[in-house]
């Protein structure tokens, strides 16, 4: 037996969301998003200083086998969630802007 996609009736309610809260949600997002930026920048930097920290120690670690010093392992994982959180932000932007195109707030 197979099934076949129903077709879904056009929206045709009100929006939950009011267009100046939407646009205030981008603008929001916006701000945020820089902030992941900088905060990737600065974490990158830490990571960097903590590798040639660990780099001036007699029998340094190199490669992969340096992310086994823990002031190494931190700094690299404070990058990565920076990271994640500039791609959710970035994700939700999207979304967002999706939307606002489709009520015509955008272009």
């Amino acid at each position: 037996m197979s099934a076949r996609p129903a077709p879904l009736p056009a929206y045709s309610g009100r929006p939950w969301v009011r267009d100046a809260d939407l646009l205030a949600r981008l603008d929001l997002l916006s701000e945020q998003i820089d902030f992941a930026l900088a905060e990737i920048a600065l974490r990158r930097a830490a990571y960097q200083r903590a590798c040639e920290e660990e780099a001036a120690w007699p029998w340094a670690p190199v490669g992969v086998e340096v992310l086994s010093r823990p002031s190494v392992a931190q700094a690299l994982a404070g990058e990565l969630a920076a990271v994640e959180r500039l791609r959710l932000w970035a994700q939700e932007m999207y979304w967002l802007q999706e939307q606002a195109r489709l009520r015509g707030l955008l272009r």
